[in-house]
């Protein structure tokens, strides 16, 4: 309990210390951070997190699906006040799936990926017809809870993916819906750009399938943290002119 607290305590000195840098900060130091977040985002964390063969890794994983993922990253920066719902998270997949071979923006229409397997463990996603329900109260206790807003984002993130709600591409959406939520409330987005995060992202989802919400919740903020330093760190490198 005290090392998630401690945490959050340091998460929260972090955000304010970010702010402070970006207030002071010209517009070269602005760019700079949001320039290393998108390609952190975009670029990088799909190497580290696209977990298939090295056969189909050069065929699904090409430069067209992260550009798709820098320009969903663009649009929740420029929108952080839009109401996140069910039509927005459908507009967000669509852009993470324009010129691939999936069906962006329309829910699975069949229980084909009813099945999902985290680690060996295999975990039920609900039937079809009940996405639009389930989503709909998904999005209405992201901003009807009394939780800390990084533990609403993080809950996101692990409902989407356990809800499967599109036929491909859902982590990558809860992470970005997740990224959406933590700007909402004055955080920056996460980056899963570590080599060790292959493994532990997965471990930290089937973790919490499991019914350790601690594990999975010091994960995320372990992430947050990791991500704040590195922008920190690039925000007092930036040049001044």
């Amino acid at each position: 309990m005290t090392k998630t607290y401690d945490f959050k305590t340091q998460i929260e000195l972090n955000r304010k210390l970010i702010e402070d840098l970006l207030f002071s900060a010209n517009s070269h130091k602005r760019l700079n951070n949001l320039n290393f977040l998108r390609h952190e985002i975009a670029f990088v964390e799909p190497k580290v997190l696209f977990r298939v063969s090295p056969q189909m890794k050069n065929k699904l994983l090409d430069f067209n699906n992260m550009t798709n993922i820098a320009m969903a990253y663009d649009y929740i920066v420029a929108n952080p006040d839009t109401k996140i719902d069910a039509e927005q998270i459908c507009k967000l997949h669509s852009k993470l799936c324009m010129n691939t071979n999936i069906m962006g923006g329309f829910f699975r229409t069949t229980n084909k990926v009813l099945e999902i397997y985290v680690n060996d463990m295999r975990i039920h996603a609900p039937d079809y017809r009940d996405i639009e329900s389930r989503l709909n109260n998904l999005t209405y206790r992201l901003y009807n809870s009394k939780k800390a807003p990084i533990n609403r984002a993080y809950n996101l993130h692990y409902e989407l993916i356990m809800l499967q709600p599109f036929d491909d591409f859902n982590k990558r959406l809860a992470r970005m819906v997740m990224n959406w939520v933590l700007i909402q409330n004055g955080y920056r987005p996460i980056c899963f750009n570590n080599r060790t995060d292959r493994d532990n992202y997965i471990s930290a989802i089937s973790a919490r399938a499991k019914g350790s919400m601690r594990q999975y919740s010091a994960y995320m903020m372990q992430c947050q943290i990791r991500t704040q330093a590195a922008i920190i760190k690039q925000l007092k490198q930036s040049i001044i002119f």
